[in-house]
């Protein structure tokens, strides 16, 4: 298992000075109320003012149902994402900031992405034109779960320009419907997007991996990485470790899985229940994936697809496949 401390709902490790701070300043910006926003968070603004308070994801998950409820328009959730960066993340906001490139800064982001973007983790790969990174939910986010996106999506194109002097022509494949307030998407996010895909996905060229950001840094990264370490203990979602241990080797079964966290099959279930999520569900996810990028990103065949994922015969892998993506494989492929 990871050396890092798992953190589940009820887990108060964030900073209440941090996202939860600004959606407050947001909020109130436009003249709502303090105490309507916080009513059933559990969160006290004094505690916030007093800078020492940590919450929890599910504090943090209803502040966000309250202000997706109360604050007028549909752009809430994108002005948040451009308050995260630089913000008031300290250290982390430094290491990033001095980074040499997005390749340098997506590093230094994958291990230390609790400090700063603890609802989502990504697994990433590339092709021979573009990078991929495709997005999972890190914490069981729920019905905030377009919130949380619509928040850190905004937060990488703002950051991201503030970084190199312009914005990076990211592509934003989105696994629900083009919504309604499709103008918030397209003025904060571009005009590279794609809804009802099948699976939650920024894409971006492989040059601007290594475009150099401005303020780049390495001693400055190295004092600001040193500090993290020695003052924020690295942290991983609950729903992401068993992810992770299912990424390693999906056909592990969950009294496996839950040997692997020291718990009972049935403390698992529950654990798992808590967050929203089945076992089941992550394995399908995962298997999902796979089959993705062996399929329409390295265009193999099914009888080395089928044996990478470690099914017995092809049929059994095609009826997978199919339930995964509504799509054969053959029909990915071309896809």
């Amino acid at each position: 298992m990871s050396r890092r401390q798992l953190v589940s709902l009820e887990d108060k490790f964030l900073p209440a000075h941090q996202l939860a701070a600004s959606l407050i300043d947001l909020a109130m910006s436009r003249g709502l109320d303090k105490n309507r926003l916080l009513r059933g968070t559990r969160i006290f603004y004094q505690d916030i003012k007093g800078g020492t308070t940590h919450l929890n994801t599910e504090q943090m998950l209803r502040l966000m149902a309250n202000a997706r409820s109360l604050v007028s328009g549909f752009d809430c959730s994108f002005q948040l994402g451009k308050r995260v960066f630089p913000g008031n993340y300290g250290a982390i906001s430094n290491a990033l900031l001095h980074c040499r490139n997005l390749q340098d800064a997506l590093r230094v982001l994958r291990v230390h992405a609790q400090h700063i973007c603890p609802f989502m983790h990504s697994y990433a790969y590339q092709d021979e034109q573009q990078y991929h990174l495709v997005i999972f939910d890190a914490v069981g986010c729920g019905e905030q779960w377009q919130f949380v996106l619509e928040t850190y999506f905004s937060a990488l194109v703002s950051a991201t320009k503030l970084l190199l002097g312009h914005r990076i022509p990211f592509h934003f494949d989105f696994p629900f419907a083009r919504p309604r307030y499709i103008q918030e998407y397209e003025t904060n996010l571009g005009l590279r997007l794609n809804f009802s895909q099948s699976q939650l996905r920024i894409r971006f060229d492989l040059e601007w991996l290594k475009a150099p950001f401005a303020q780049q840094s390495q001693s400055l990264k190295r004092h600001a990485l040193q500090h993290i370490r020695q003052h924020q203990p690295p942290y991983q979602g609950f729903i992401q470790a068993v992810r992770d241990s299912l990424w390693l080797k999906r056909q592990q079964t969950l009294q496996e899985t839950a040997l692997l966290f020291a718990m009972s099959p049935a403390t698992f279930k529950r654990k798992l229940n808590q967050h929203g999520v089945r076992f089941q569900q992550i394995q399908d996810e995962l298997g999902k994936q796979q089959a993705l990028y062996l399929l329409q990103v390295q265009k193999r065949n099914n009888e080395d697809s089928a044996s990478m994922m470690a099914f017995s015969d092809i049929p059994n892998f095609r009826r997978a496949v199919k339930r995964w993506t509504g799509l054969t494989p053959n029909q990915l492929r071309l896809g």
